[in-house]
């Protein structure tokens, strides 16, 4: 997959799953795809925070230090859930009557995670990125459930329960990346956080 496949994802998301589950891509094409999205989306987060930390000084509660640490570490671990999230979504799929497929399942959580990595880079932005990450998600979620049936196998009757383990799952992995980067870095920065002014160091 390349970074072209993302605007398809969004715009014309039928089509290119077609083209995903028909292409023959080795996992490593996939993982990279993934990690470059990644990589973008904590990117611009970043620069945008300390864009908007810049221009808001005065509300925002922690410094530069502890901006750079948190999102080195969640970077990191939104990079090992990309290898270890497919493997649950492979190994939860047999016990809802589906197939224990780790390729299907890295082609499921890229395709899907798609619009929600694209909305977290616009989150810091005030009210605009928040809702821009809120319909990545959502849009994430949708095209989620659209697409397990044909990925993992999951018969019709069992699709309900077996989508709503797996959003669970993830959702509290996402949760857990967000709490682990931001607690190590106040223990990193820990007057940082309450410095006002993003370049506090």
């Amino acid at each position: 997959m390349q970074l072209s496949n993302a605007k398809e994802i969004v715009l014309n998301q039928n089509a290119e799953w077609t083209r995903v589950m028909s292409d023959e891509s080795e996992r490593q094409s996939l993982l990279r795809y993934g990690m470059t999205l990644i990589l973008i989306a904590y990117a611009l987060r970043f620069l945008l925070s300390l864009l908007f930390a810049s221009v808001m000084s005065a509300f925002v509660p922690y410094g530069t230090l502890y901006m750079v640490t948190s999102v080195v570490i969640e970077f990191a671990l939104a990079i090992a859930a990309l290898y270890f999230v497919p493997q649950i979504l492979a190994a939860l799929a047999p016990s809802f009557g589906g197939k224990n497929d780790s390729l299907n399942a890295l082609k499921l959580y890229v395709f899907a995670a798609t619009p929600a990595w694209l909305g977290m880079a616009l989150s810091v932005i005030p009210v605009l990125g928040w809702l821009a990450a809120i319909a990545g998600g959502v849009y994430s979620i949708y095209l989620f459930w659209q697409h397990i049936s044909d990925a993992m196998s999951i018969p019709a009757e069992k699709k309900v329960g077996y989508a709503i383990l797996a959003v669970v799952i993830i959702v509290v992995i996402e949760m857990v990346i967000g709490a682990i980067g931001g607690a190590i870095a106040m223990a990193i920065a820990p007057y940082s956080f309450y410095h006002v002014g993003p370049f506090y160091h």
